[in-house]
């Protein structure tokens, strides 16, 4: 069900990201037809439960991830000053337990971003991670490159006509092979899922014409390529590139909305 949810929210998304502003009636309007459409019925009461457990479940982490903040921040205050005193005291045993302890919050850090951060199927970053993360707080670029959004068009027939897991297996393999590809030619790269089907690539590099050559070359070997399942079911799916520049202080909507319309566009 949450799956389902996910679609359903996805799809409102992405019909009302051209709306400078989306008032809730609008949004429960798209949400609403996209369920009808998916053939979901808002008034059942089991669905009605579903969506009041994920919630809660939503809540849980966040709070579940605030709390473990804050209790890391107290402790970072409590092993600096215990810092600052095995220093003037010149106490080498206590300034190496320090630095154990620094070590397993940098890792309990680390765990919690993924669990707010990361896609969970896929392990790669979010659409939360992007606004979060890689923008800043006015949701402006940081740096100056080119972001790539690859439109896996034949996504949503794969998984109604053969299930969610091979839909799910196709991205993974999509975003190893940009990884791949993109890692060999030492380009520096950051990809995270925007929705179900659409995967941005930000690659931080200024040099247009060198890139724009090279996403046009991957483009075609990945539209040769013929995957087989398990089971032997031989799949050649289509997929869309989009891509355009952005420099630092651009503001990522205008960039987001530009390259999601060419992929309507051409759909």
């Amino acid at each position: 069900m949450k799956k389902q949810l996910e679609k359903i929210t996805n799809l409102t998304l992405n019909e009302l990201l051209n709306n400078k502003v989306i008032l809730p009636s609008l949004y429960f309007e798209k949400f609403d037809y996209y369920a009808k459409d998916i053939e979901i019925d808002l008034d059942d009461e089991n669905f009605k439960n579903e969506i009041e457990n994920i919630i809660v479940d939503d809540f849980k982490t966040i709070e579940k991830y605030m709390n473990s903040i804050m209790s890391n921040v107290s402790e970072l205050k409590e092993e600096t000053n215990n810092a600052k005193n095995a220093i003037i005291n010149k106490d080498i045993n206590s300034l190496n337990d320090i630095y154990k302890n620094m070590i397993k919050l940098e890792k309990e850090v680390k765990r919690l971003n993924n669990e707010l951060f990361i896609d969970e199927e896929t392990k790669i970053f979010n659409r939360k991670w992007i606004y979060t993360k890689f923008l800043d707080e006015e949701y402006l670029f940081r740096n100056n490159g080119v972001l790539l959004l690859i439109d896996v068009v034949d996504y949503f027939y794969v998984q109604k006509e053969y299930g969610e897991l091979l839909a799910k297996n196709l991205i993974v393999f999509i975003i190893n092979f940009i990884n791949e590809k993109f890692k060999d030619e030492k380009y520096n790269i950051q990809i995270a899922r925007y929705f179900d089907d659409k995967i941005f690539v930000f690659i931080l590099e200024e040099n247009f014409k060198e890139i724009n050559n090279f996403i046009i070359n991957i483009e075609k070997m990945l539209s040769n390529i013929t995957l087989k399942s398990n089971s032997g079911l031989l799949i050649k799916a289509n997929y869309k590139f989009h891509y355009d520049f952005f420099k630092s202080a651009d503001e990522s909507k205008k960039l987001f909305e530009k390259l999601l319309d060419l992929s309507k566009a051409s759909s």
